[in-house]
């Protein structure tokens, strides 16, 4: 019965297109009335559910990237990548997707993403002889690298969620396969430009303008330097890292670039508590369903009825990663990560699946929901920016999605892909 009514009131607040926070939340409350506990209980687990020391690394991180974007980061990244890859065919989609996959290196957000290097990159795109549309589709298909390539805010909830398990390991785990979606993306940008953009030359930069620009960039990629590095070597944890780039972010956007000012800082420092609000909130309630759902040992049910059809472990994973591409397409990132985690990690622990193997397949196949109608957040930014319909963008995004779906099929199958460097630097055995 309790989870009956869990299950109808989450999806009929949905339907209903209340926020997810809210419809959760209340779903939990109106689910918790037929269990036999005290009502204090129920704000008992929210509260527990935030009060966690790692998910400070979450505000910090949303705080570093917000300055970074403000702090005109993108724009020397954009200019660093042309340096790079300025001379390829197809020069200006390789320029966007490496940029991004840089920008994922310091930002963790596929929205900033969207919002910084595609507002800038659509239309330089579109003078150099590409659609619109596909110029969009490629700025989408980078951005999934951001929340993939550490520091990666997903990441941090899962840890926070599956509990036991290193955030080191789980940003190290990400950062193979969001490096081989970026080339893979470039790879078909390639041959899409031999065959339908017209070459156009680049201009030929002198060595000088070339050192500066590396110079330039190099200063905004030395957050994930900072960041990687510190906890790789055991100077810091995550969240201090976060710290750390925070205060770094500062010096380099407020000091060096001054692109952000002293007076813009109380507003910034406002959108992200906003931002901050909206997440730990999101926390909150997920944690009470998800405390519901394994109160009335859903989980183990789950488990049970799973293993009762089928134990072949390649036929479950194919159906839980279409089950997972499915919810990525209708509930958010963040909020779907909180909800799955409790659910699917007691099946996975059960077919021998490493916690770190299984983060890294949750976030980057949950990632590919950001783009995806209905629920694409990213998809709505970017087609926004672009000024188009979003049926105007499925068609050239389609290619590019499969890509990652082959990416997310590699991690899937093929644990080393993501296991190499955790193990590498002994996060993992």
């Amino acid at each position: 019965m309790t989870l009956t009514i869990a299950f109808v009131c989450f999806c009929v607040f949905m339907i209903i297109n209340l926020p997810i926070s809210f419809g959760i939340g209340l779903g939990a409350m109106l689910a918790s009335l037929t269990m036999d506990i005290d009502r204090a209980t129920i704000v008992q687990r929210m509260l527990s559910g935030v009060n966690s020391f790692p998910l400070l690394a979450v505000i910090f991180f949303i705080f570093a990237g917000t300055l970074l974007a403000r702090g005109g980061v993108s724009t020397r990244l954009v200019r660093l990548a042309e340096v790079l890859v300025g001379r390829i065919p197809g020069a200006m989609a390789h320029i966007t997707i490496l940029a991004c996959m840089f920008f994922g290196g310091v930002s963790g957000s596929a929205v900033a993403e969207v919002s910084s290097i595609g507002a800038m990159m659509i239309p330089t795109m579109e003078k150099a002889g590409y659609k619109k549309e596909t110029a969009t589709a490629i700025a989408l298909a980078s951005a999934v690298m951001g929340p993939i390539i550490p520091p990666s805010i997903p990441m941090i909830i899962f840890a926070h969620t599956a509990g036991s398990v290193s955030i080191a390991a789980l940003f190290l785990a990400g950062a193979i396969p969001g490096v081989l979606i970026g080339f893979g993306l470039m790879i078909w940008a390639y041959f899409h430009a031999k065959r339908h953009i017209k070459p156009t030359p680049m201009p030929v930069l002198p060595f000088k303008e070339k050192a500066f620009r590396v110079a330039d960039g190099m200063a905004g990629l030395f957050t994930m330097i900072i960041i990687l590095g510190g906890i790789m070597s055991g100077l810091f944890t995550a969240t201090e890292a976060g710290a750390v780039a925070s205060l770094y972010a500062m010096i380099l956007c407020v000091g060096v670039y001054r692109e952000v000012k002293i007076r813009d800082l109380p507003g910034i420092l406002f959108e992200c508590c906003k931002i901050n609000a909206v997440v730990l909130f999101l926390v909150a309630t997920c944690s009470v369903y998800t405390w519901i759902l394994t109160y009335e040992n859903f989980p183990a049910l789950i488990s049970q009825t799973v293993f009762s059809i089928t134990d072949n472990k390649i036929i479950l994973l194919i159906v839980i990663n279409i089950f997972l591409l499915i919810v990525g397409c209708l509930i958010d990132l963040t909020p779907a990560v909180i909800l799955l985690t409790p659910i699917l990690l007691p099946l996975m622990q059960k077919m021998g699946m490493n916690i770190v193997h299984f983060g890294a397949m949750v976030v980057i196949n949950l990632c590919l929901g950001l783009i995806t109608p209905p629920v694409g957040t990213s998809l709505f930014v970017g087609c926004r920016i672009a000024k188009l319909p979003i049926t105007a963008v499925i068609r050239p995004l389609v290619p590019l999605l499969a890509i990652e779906i082959a990416v997310l099929a590699v991690v899937t199958y093929w644990p080393p892909l993501t296991m190499f460097l955790p193990r590498l630097f002994g996060f993992v055995k």
